[in-house]
């Protein structure tokens, strides 16, 4: 393998576009970050009403 010189370095180009796997983990994320919030906004209504279900 040889070495780039520096003019062949600076015309590589790539990695910084967004791929659809991407959006896909950071639609997730946000997904799961609402999730957990509406279960807990549900879990302090709950609780404050004294709707609670006996286990």
């Amino acid at each position: 393998m040889r070495e780039l010189k520096k003019e062949e370095m600076l015309k590589i180009e790539g990695g910084t576009s967004f791929s659809a796997s991407m959006l896909n983990a950071v639609y997730k994320t946000f997904e799961l970050i609402y999730s957990i919030g509406e279960s807990l906004g549900s879990y302090i209504r709950r609780k404050t009403e004294d709707k609670m279900c006996n286990i």
